[in-house]
């Protein structure tokens, strides 16, 4: 079947009583032609999985109909315009709204802020998963070769049974206390073993070995 109709249309309702993820739209130019309740196109759409993007009320979208009578109508999808503007990324001036010509980005922004960000710019490529307000960061930097996270806030790392840090060199700085509690503690080195302290080293317990 082909298309036998287009036409712009805004979003009137989003609240679909069946679950369905559909919309309600009116004709622009002829708000007085709405649909009823009709579904929005999306990449992937398959039994409780895809992807669940349903456009904002007010938000533009481009309707198909296929033949007569709203269940062969369909919105296309949703469209930028002058009355809503598209996002930037504020990570990247350049490349944000393509100003520098090259394309190189290609993001996701939700309503509030938070953003999932591949930056290809050249020499400077990166990975990007923000936060709102940017308060937490988790970074992927090809051309710092450097994978990085940063909060605000609290981070917390659990694991039901055993988390495993390996590298060549690790380093933790706190600046007021460093903390480990644990039934059982045991620290291992080939070579050296060091502690340094500028006050003074408490060592307690039922009782204590020093070979």
């Amino acid at each position: 079947m082909v298309f036998q109709h287009l036409y712009w249309a805004k979003v009137t309702d989003n609240i679909d009583p069946d679950g369905l993820n559909r919309i309600m739209a009116a004709k622009i130019g002829e708000e007085d032609i709405v649909t009823n309740w009709i579904p929005v196109t999306t990449p992937f759409a398959t039994h409780e999985a895809g992807f669940s993007f349903i456009p904002n009320v007010g938000d533009q979208v481009l309707v198909a109909s296929m033949g007569m009578g709203d269940m062969q109508k369909v919105a296309i999808g949703s469209t930028w315009n002058n009355e809503a503007a598209p996002p930037e990324t504020g990570e990247n001036a350049g490349a944000d709204l393509n100003k520098d010509g090259k394309n190189a980005l290609r993001f996701f922004k939700s309503a509030t802020g938070g953003m999932l960000v591949f930056d290809d710019t050249e020499g400077a490529e990166k990975l990007q998963i923000i936060s709102a307000g940017a308060k937490t960061r988790l970074e992927f930097s090809d051309a710092d070769e450097q994978v990085s996270m940063v909060s605000e806030h609290d981070l917390t790392f659990g694991a039901e049974k055993e988390v495993s840090i390996e590298a060549e060199e690790v380093s933790i700085e706190s600046e007021k206390q460093f903390s480990i509690s644990a039934d059982q503690f045991h620290s291992e080195a080939e070579q050296g073993w060091k502690t340094d302290a500028g006050k003074g080293i408490d060592i307690k317990g039922s009782s204590v070995g020093i070979n």
